[in-house]
């Protein structure tokens, strides 16, 4: 096989596998959505969120968990109606799994130091939406990740600025823009 041929079989490679994650755009789309959401509920309605000393934390925990188990069996369904993985679309899987574990562990540790985590969480998406974009070659996602690590940099740098709100435009420009992105992307990028 000619230089060019292998060149053309490997951006073939990753314009299908973006293709194939036009599937995953409803995950973004989702998160970004939740996410946004509930940052401005609890920004707008502290009184209710956060009624006892738990209810900020149950909050926080379950609707995000009940997220996930309802994001995994979407994403399980659509690998079946595919019926076949493609080996970036193997290593997102991956990543994406490292990060849910990362996200738990990451609440656990700020609970028991007793730490607000946005700041944390956000750059753990944002180099995940980061390192997503630059795999599948999709300059929306890459600069949904940076994005979300310049507002958790804000957070470090600039901690009297309000994390709920931080959060909520984190999520909207980091996840709910490129996952629409993603949706309606009818070139290869």
């Amino acid at each position: 096989m000619k230089p060019q041929e292998q060149i053309q079989l490997i951006n073939d490679t990753i314009n299908k596998t973006k293709e194939n994650l036009k599937s995953a755009a409803p995950n973004f789309i989702f998160w970004g959505s939740l996410i946004a959401v509930m940052s401005l509920i609890h920004y707008g309605f502290p009184e209710f969120i956060q009624k006892t000393t738990y209810s900020s934390l149950i909050y926080w925990i379950s609707v995000p968990l009940i997220g996930m188990v309802l994001t995994v069996i979407y994403n399980i369904k659509k690998r079946k109606k595919t019926g076949y993985e493609t080996h970036i679309g193997r290593a997102l899987k991956i990543i994406w799994g490292v990060f849910n574990l990362a996200w738990i562990l990451l609440i656990v540790i700020s609970i028991l130091n007793n730490q607000n985590p946005v700041h944390s969480i956000l750059f753990l998406l944002g180099i995940i939406l980061l390192i997503t974009g630059l795999l599948i070659r999709f300059k929306p996602i890459s600069f949904g990740g940076i994005a979300v690590i310049a507002c958790s940099v804000l957070l470090v740098y600039n901690p009297e600025v309000n994390s709920l709100l931080v959060n909520g435009i984190a999520a909207f420009f980091g996840l709910f823009i490129p996952g629409l992105a993603l949706l309606y992307n009818k070139s290869n990028v």
